[in-house]
């Protein structure tokens, strides 16, 4: 095969599997968001405070479990395909001994510091964080060997199993409690049918005989692993100051306008996992790289800049529509509008490092930006409350963003051209227009959404024929060839 058909045969195929892993992702978005919806509209405030602090720990803690070694496993697994099955046998024994200790140590600090039945909704939904990680494992397997169909099938799977069992059970008592075991039970049912898909799609978990492959594994923990404790900080560490400051009422309000910012990172995540195998297969080719930097960024910029438009107009009303009135604030989306955009570019920057080595800048990065949120959190929510948390996870993303940008550039060259992000800039100016002028945010949206996508068409075909046509390419399954968005 001739390096050209290689590539035109990479892009058809990392091109299926974005496709499939955006939908399972936006169908799995909607099963969490219609979860949290149930959570919401059958608790109380308080109770749904309760449930988003469980939540909010669950993920924070998942990280020690985790040790961000997803990475590590896929560029393992695509740049030494001999080595995966013992690798994701050793990665799934770390996470197992990792997720009960951890669960043990917070399950005794919950019972000694809370009241028994708010412990006991808390641990559970704990345990369900931690159980996510080996699910995690699984899927990484899958993206290593670069076939991620089956594992995105599954992804919905858990995700409605999810809304189903804990939907169910909260319809059925209306305890949270109960709703806390439901999450916990549709985790299981998600872990199960992973290991399946990474058997099926030719990873086979083999525990025996991987201590060296263990310590592989691990020898990335330090980077990946406090690097994914930081950026998880960064996320979570506002709802948990705002608990302690505010109460849990407080995280119950901020909870619903960060899941509306929130939601839409799922496109992060789909991007991450089609490219990132593609770049960890030629960790030494330069201009390979920087070719799949720039895909990931304008995908991402595309995305999330007219969102945070949106956002930041309608923001309210959205959460009123979803949530109900009670949970509005303004300020919380405002605050959070540039963030989408923000992370997108953190984590297009972070995801390329980690795909050549487990870069320590990442780690540094992910560090200085939590230790900004935290500082903003401690002297300013005291004072105006959680609009002040909405802006300090915004400057923190962009702090990292500057750090992971200049990085990257150093390793693979300038990654950012001019056109491709010119052209969204009038898609999202007229987007914004029509979000506003629509009365019923309902409406809105959909029609914000068609407006951008016919005005960054025709811009896009002004200002960057070849970036264009190639997307419409790559969207059909048919790339046009290896110079697909400034290769």
């Amino acid at each position: 095969m001739t390096q050209v058909a290689e590539q035109t045969e990479t892009l058809r195929r990392t091109g299926a599997t974005v496709l499939a892993l955006g939908a399972s992702e936006l169908l799995g978005k909607v099963a969490t968001f219609l979860t949290v919806l149930v959570m919401a509209r059958l608790l109380g405030v308080a109770d749904f405070g309760l449930l988003s602090f469980g939540l909010s720990l669950g993920l924070l803690l998942s990280v020690l479990s985790g040790l961000g070694l997803d990475a590590r496993l896929i560029q393992l697994g695509s740049a030494r395909p001999e080595l995966l099955d013992r690798c994701y046998g050793g990665l799934v024994g770390i996470r197992l001994v990792l997720a009960s200790a951890v669960l043990a140590a917070t399950a005794a600090v919950l019972f000694a510091t809370m009241a028994p039945h708010e412990a006991e909704i808390v641990a559970l939904l704990v345990a369900s964080c931690l159980l996510d990680t080996v699910t995690d494992a699984s899927r990484a397997a899958c993206a290593a060997r670069q076939r991620q169909q089956l594992s995105a099938l599954v992804l919905v799977l858990q995700r409605f199993s999810v809304l189903v069992l804990c939907g169910g059970m909260l319809l059925a008592t209306r305890s949270a409690v109960d709703g806390a075991v439901g999450y916990l039970l549709g985790t299981a049912v998600g872990v199960l049918g992973m290991q399946a898909a990474a058997r099926r799609a030719g990873a086979r978990m083999r525990v025996r005989g991987s201590r060296a492959e263990v310590r592989l594994v691990l020898r990335a923990a330090p980077v990946t692993g406090l690097g994914d404790i930081a950026a998880m900080g960064v996320f979570r560490i506002d709802a948990a100051l705002i608990g302690v400051m505010l109460g849990t009422t407080a995280v119950g309000i901020y909870g619903a306008g960060y899941r509306v910012f929130e939601s839409i990172l799922f496109v992060s995540w789909t991007l991450s996992r089609a490219y990132v195998p593609v770049i960890a297969s030629r960790p030494d080719d330069r201009r390979h790289i920087r070719t799949w930097a720039e895909r990931g960024l304008v995908v991402a910029c595309a995305v999330y800049l007219p969102y945070g438009v949106v956002i930041a107009l309608r923001g309210d009303d959205l959460v009123a529509l979803l949530f109900g009135d009670q949970y509005v604030h303004p300020g919380v989306l405002l605050g959070l509008a540039a963030a989408p955009l923000l992370f997108g570019v953190t984590h297009v920057c972070a995801s390329v490092l980690l795909a050549l080595r487990p870069d320590p800048v990442v780690l540094v990065a992910s560090v200085l930006a939590l230790a900004v949120n935290i500082g903003m959190n401690v002297l300013l929510v005291p004072r105006w409350g959680i609009t002040a948390a909405a802006v300090a996870t915004t400057t923190a993303f962009l702090v990292e963003s500057v750090v992971l940008g200049v990085a990257l550039t150093r390793v693979a060259g300038r990654f950012c051209r001019l056109r491709p992000l010119l052209a969204l800039v009038p898609g999202t100016v007229v987007a914004g227009v029509v979000v506003e002028l629509v009365a019923d945010v309902a409406l809105a949206l959909p029609a914000g959404a068609g407006a951008f996508l016919l005005v960054w068409a025709a811009a896009s075909r002004v200002l960057d024929p070849v970036l264009f046509g190639n997307v419409v390419a790559l969207l059909r399954n048919r790339p046009r060839g290896a110079g697909m968005m400034g290769a």
